[in-house]
């Protein structure tokens, strides 16, 4: 999307995790990582593969890609208290529109946002506007010194929300990669490579190609939470010994159908 619709500045909002070893092999992309986010960067839950295409792709674009991170996963989980849910998505408001609402609107007011859902995911489109097209979030304002909740909370409207590939299929986003950028190698599978809205094929999918990352998000089910990432209660550890029918060897399937958080 980048590529074809330019916009005034592009942000990455990168999930870090704080576990070794899932950081990254290869020097070059660890180092990039370090200095896109200060240094502060351990690993990230998402895939090697898309730290690296984000450092290939800012070249191809030559214009820079503003990374931001808010707390770490491991973090927000421990101060929540039990695993993300269908019906507690709080990561990506944690993880991702909270750092770019954070960037974006002290310096630029209200914004025009892209979000790169395609025309084959419409009803992400749906959801996603279900409330309007405003970009809208839920921010502390100001403190008081009575009650338990110390702070004054307002809904923050910072922009409108565009989604410029609603007529553009995946299979075209792939033959114009193909085409003009056949270097750019992203990810089969985006965002969290553990996230609780993939099916148990697809997490062992991701277990087999980057066990170091999804052994984090085993961990995470270690901590005495209340819940397992997925409400069937089947521990990751149980999913990377299973041996499924097929682990949906095709790009063409929809890898995250929440609406909420996007590539």
């Amino acid at each position: 999307m980048a590529l074809r619709i330019p916009a005034d500045v592009n942000i990455y909002a990168c999930v870090c995790i704080d576990y070794p070893p899932a950081a990254p092999k290869d020097p070059a992309v660890l180092q990039y990582c370090l200095h896109k986010l200060n240094g502060n960067f351990i690993a990230s839950a998402e895939s090697k593969k898309t730290l690296k295409v984000i450092m290939d792709l800012e070249q191809a674009l030559g214009q820079e890609i503003v990374w931001v991170r808010g707390k770490s996963f491991d973090q927000i989980i421990d101060e929540a208290g039990c695993l993300p849910t269908w019906a507690r998505r709080f990561c990506t408001t944690k993880l991702k529109i909270e750092p770019i609402f954070e960037y974006v609107y002290p310096r630029y007011g209200e914004v025009r946002m892209n979000i790169g859902f395609r025309a084959d995911e419409l009803d992400r489109i749906k959801k996603a506007t279900e409330n309007g097209s405003q970009l809208e979030y839920f921010h502390p304002v100001s403190c008081n010194l009575y009650g338990q909740n110390r702070q004054n909370w307002a809904v923050v409207r910072y922009g409108e929300k565009a989604f410029p590939l609603k007529r553009t299929f995946h299979y075209q986003v792939k033959n114009f990669l193909s085409d003009h950028f056949p270097g750019l190698i992203f990810p089969f599978d985006s965002n969290c490579k553990g996230c609780h809205h993939k099916s148990n094929e697809l997490i062992k999918h991701n277990y087999q190609e980057e066990p170091e990352v999804l052994e984090w998000f085993a961990l995470q089910e270690k901590k005495g939470k209340a819940n397992t990432w997925h409400d069937d209660q089947i521990p990751y550890e149980e999913i990377f010994k299973t041996d499924y029918y097929t682990l949906f060897p095709y790009a063409e399937h929809t890898m995250c159908n929440s609406g909420y958080c996007h590539d």
